[in-house]
């Protein structure tokens, strides 16, 4: 993935931004039975560390 330098450190913001309101969302979760809201945060979560992983360890 090839992502241009000025935009790369915004997107990373924007995911960290994003991955720290899912893990607000989850919290009510902890400890609980898995519901169909808790499975779609928990894929959700898991698409956005993978969409930071290749952010992060894209070519310039």
């Amino acid at each position: 993935m090839n992502i241009d330098p000025k935009y790369k450190s915004i997107l990373l913001e924007a995911l960290e931004d994003m991955m720290y309101k899912l893990s607000m969302q989850l919290e009510p979760h902890k400890g609980k039975p898995l519901t169909g809201e808790r499975k779609q945060l928990t894929v959700k979560q898991n698409a956005v560390e993978e969409l930071q992983h290749l952010v992060s360890n894209s070519i310039e």
